[in-house]
């Protein structure tokens, strides 16, 4: 089963937010993303592309529903 990362683009960089990425959905103006394990976070920010072929989501925005810039992942 191939599930989907999610990386979030901050001007010429993208950093991974999530791995195992198995639902995302829309919330007000904002993009929740959850893990096949339930991990969950809520991001103010748009879809800028998915690629299906490699299971990757690629979002623009700047930070979660806390106001916080999430964790940083790799890069």
């Amino acid at each position: 089963m191939c599930l989907a990362s999610v990386y979030l683009k901050g001007g010429d960089r993208q950093r991974a937010v999530m791995q195992d990425v198995a639902w995302i959905t829309v919330e007000g103006d904002g993009i929740r993303i959850t893990s096949l394990f339930g991990e969950s976070i809520l991001l103010q920010a748009q879809i800028q592309s998915i690629d299906l072929m490699k299971s990757r989501v690629v979002l623009t925005g700047t930070v979660d529903s806390t106001g916080k810039v999430p964790a940083e992942g790799k890069d």
